[in-house]
């Protein structure tokens, strides 16, 4: 789908998703490294019996479909060569400082000028400029400040932010759409584009209708935990189970079936299939209608119910019954998954130790347009020969000073 495209990808653990996607979708993606390689290298989880600089895992998942070269930007030469292959290049993406690259001498101004269509991407914690772009940042603070952790957690204790990280994933994601969205303007008006990426702007998204609290009905949402406000109401999400939680709404359509459950378990008895009015439950409960069972009778009778179930088995009845309900996943269950193994999710990838391992696969499966892993990660400097010598024409030499690593 991109395969005429180049992309150079000049990002280290804060932006390394956004080109990956793009690679992922066919662009020839160049991995610029410095000569001690990107930061990702040296963010575990480590894998065992690997040369030093491929032990991460970390790295090994966010830089698929990339051939990599290493450049020493400190050098004039290595300077050189990035603007020639940004010559040779459709689109850049870095996540380095604000104003970093150009204090460098290869910021947009530079590579504009060796490519007057080029399409610049940069990711920051909180954007080029403003009030904030200089502050220290980490998952963490961006999660806070960006809002999400404001809906996070109960009300009596802190807030609390994803387990795994989150904020960089979101902000590559935003980067990518924003990259091919540029390119489209690009292509319109044949000028350059900068794209300014926030990671805090990107994790104000992650709070959906959070955001549109405020203008709806006066007040913020509050933290929750795993119940769920309706309005002037709160509605309990999340239900234990026998190894586990599932989430399932009380509503209409999930009553109007469930109920029947209910019944035949024996807990509750036969009269109420009939006794309420099941299709316009929620409607009626959101305004505070005449009800026969309360909510707190009906969320008290589907905790019973769900208790002697396993999360399978309750999500295996609520597919063949067009019950909406959902397990809440350990990493296992995502991985014994049998709706991501029987779609051929799962990709067998070869580790940098000589081990295999099934891996998580394309991100969509396109009929006209096949997506396909063509680069496992690449070894720090695996290219250097091929691009900077074949694709620039630069001798061995040179090579050696561009990249910063010995020929």
């Amino acid at each position: 789908m991109l395969s005429p495209y180049t992309v150079l990808d000049l990002t280290n653990d804060r932006g390394e998703l956004a080109a990956m996607i793009l690679g992922d979708l066919g662009a020839d993606v160049i991995k610029v490294e410095p000569p001690e390689g990107s930061t990702s290298r040296r963010m575990g989880p480590f894998l065992d019996d690997a040369p030093e600089p491929e032990r991460s895992l970390h790295y090994y998942a966010f830089n698929r479909n990339k051939r990599g070269i290493t450049l020493d930007l400190d050098s004039e030469q290595g300077k050189k060569a990035l603007l020639a292959l940004v010559a040779k290049a459709d689109f850049v993406i870095e996540s380095g400082h604000p104003g970093e690259m150009s204090r460098m001498g290869v910021g947009f101004e530079a590579m504009r000028s060796a490519n007057p269509r080029i399409v610049y991407v940069a990711i920051t914690p909180f954007g080029q400029d403003g009030p904030y772009a200089e502050f220290a940042a980490s998952d963490l603070t961006i999660a806070a400040m960006g809002g999400p952790m404001s809906l996070q957690g109960v009300a009596s204790r802190a807030p609390v932010r994803l387990s795994v990280p989150q904020v960089w994933l979101h902000a590559s994601a935003e980067a990518a759409v924003a990259a091919l969205t540029a390119h489209a303007r690009m292509l319109q008006d044949g000028e350059a584009q900068f794209v300014d990426v926030s990671a805090q702007t990107a994790m104000i998204w992650t709070m959906l209708h959070g955001i549109g609290a405020h203008p709806v009905q006066g007040h913020d949402f509050q933290r929750g935990g795993s119940d769920l406000q309706l309005g002037n109401m709160i509605v309990p999400l999340v239900y234990e189970c026998a190894d586990g939680y599932v989430v399932l709404l009380t509503s209409g359509a999930t009553m109007s079936t469930a109920v029947h459950w209910l019944v035949a378990d024996g807990i509750v008895p036969e009269e109420w299939i009939e006794g309420e009015d099941w299709p316009t439950y929620e409607r009626r409960l959101l305004q505070e209608g005449e009800m026969v069972y309360g909510l707190e009778e009906v969320v008290a009778a589907l905790r019973r119910f769900v208790r002697p179930y396993t999360k399978a088995q309750l999500l295996e009845r609520g597919l063949s019954e067009s019950v909406t309900l959902a397990p809440v996943s350990t990493i296992e269950d995502i991985a014994r998954f049998r709706q991501l193994e029987e779609r051929g999710y799962w990709l067998s990838a070869p580790l940098p130790n000589g081990g295999q391992v099934d891996a998580p696969g394309l991100f969509s499966r396109l009929s006209e347009s096949p997506m396909e892993v063509r680069f496992w990660p690449p070894t720090l400097g695996q290219h250097n020969s091929e691009i900077l010598g074949d694709m620039l024409g630069m001798a061995a030499a040179e090579i050696s000073t561009a990249s910063g690593l010995d020929s």
